[in-house]
């Protein structure tokens, strides 16, 4: 049952990146709290007190923030998605018009709608096409939805949802994260690269984020809970930040085996980015974006709005 709000804390915050690795400038909006769906890796087990769906009211002082911030940020990234999945309610709730509503009047913010849902009729909907909304899809194997990604759209709706979000206009984000590596991983991985590849236009591609399985100790006691999950097979060990993460070594085999088949069977022009890593892995995968914030952030941001473009 969703219940609505009013937000008595800030509505936009910067994106907690773990401590020692590279911030991508990301920010968040906490319009909306608890998800429907019931992945085993999910932070917000361990983070939120009940995983029921909270919708906050008061959209008018979000909109005050957003006017407050856009002054001092010059190139802003900003999404739902952190406390919530940004459309797995949308057909109750119609959130995502008053967004756009929002959006349309700041054209130098990116938005960014990140989902594992199909409900995209709503943004679609929308009277226009906004070039600065990106709508993003979590995706991962058939064996891991399967497995991990309990209640979930299967993998075939989530790339028909992309395909028409993509044929409407819109720019595109995939988010490959967490990565799990299992028996078979690469053959599972490479699988799915295929299919996005079927399905894809890379033009509309505003970014491809690549982030491998890490999880707090608070965590262990939830994934526990599921008891088909196959999380614990690679092997974890404590890393730089007190999460439990695969050996740097696995983790740099595990990028770069996604980064050469993402840009060999989808484009040598996909902006792909690391998310949760120390700037070493990012100088061994990624040697040509400098691995500090504000190089990073301006990547991602020009890939979705060129300079003047949104005057």
């Amino acid at each position: 049952m969703i219940t609505f709000e009013t937000q008595k804390g800030k509505f936009v915050k910067h994106c907690p990146c773990t401590p020692d690795a590279v911030p991508c400038g990301y920010y968040n909006i906490n319009l909306h709290t608890g998800c429907p769906y019931r992945c085993s890796y999910c932070i917000l087990q361990a983070y939120l007190e009940t995983p029921a769906p909270v919708f906050f009211t008061n959209i008018e002082d979000m909109e005050t923030e957003l006017l407050e911030i856009s002054r001092t940020q010059k190139y802003l990234r900003i999404g739902t998605g952190e406390l919530s999945d940004s459309l797995a309610l949308d057909p109750q709730t119609n959130y995502s018009h008053k967004i756009l509503s929002i959006f349309e009047k700041f054209p130098q913010i990116v938005f960014e709608f990140k989902t594992k849902s199909t409900h995209v009729e709503q943004v679609l909907s929308y009277e226009k096409t906004l070039k600065n909304i990106v709508i993003s899809w979590s995706l991962n194997p058939r064996e891991v939805i399967e497995r991990e990604e309990l209640l979930t759209p299967d993998l075939r709706s989530r790339l028909a949802a992309v395909e028409k979000a993509q044929r409407h206009g819109y720019k595109i984000g995939i988010h490959f994260d967490p990565i799990v590596i299992f028996d078979g991983w690469k053959a599972a991985y490479l699988g799915l690269i295929e299919e996005i590849a079927k399905v894809i236009d890379p033009s509309p591609i505003a970014w491809w984020s690549l982030g491998a399985l890490r999880f707090p100790y608070a965590l262990r006691e939830h994934i526990f809970k599921h008891r088909d999950s196959r999380l614990f097979e690679g092997e974890l060990v404590k890393g730089f930040d007190g999460k439990y993460r695969y050996f740097k070594p696995l983790r740099l085999e595990l990028f770069h085996y996604m980064k050469e088949n993402i840009r060999a069977l989808i484009s040598p022009d996909v902006p792909l980015y690391l998310c949760m890593e120390d700037k070493e892995v990012w100088e061994e995968v990624f040697p040509g974006i400098p691995p500090d914030e504000e190089s990073v952030n301006k990547y991602l941001y020009e890939s979705v709005l060129e300079p003047g473009e949104n005057l």
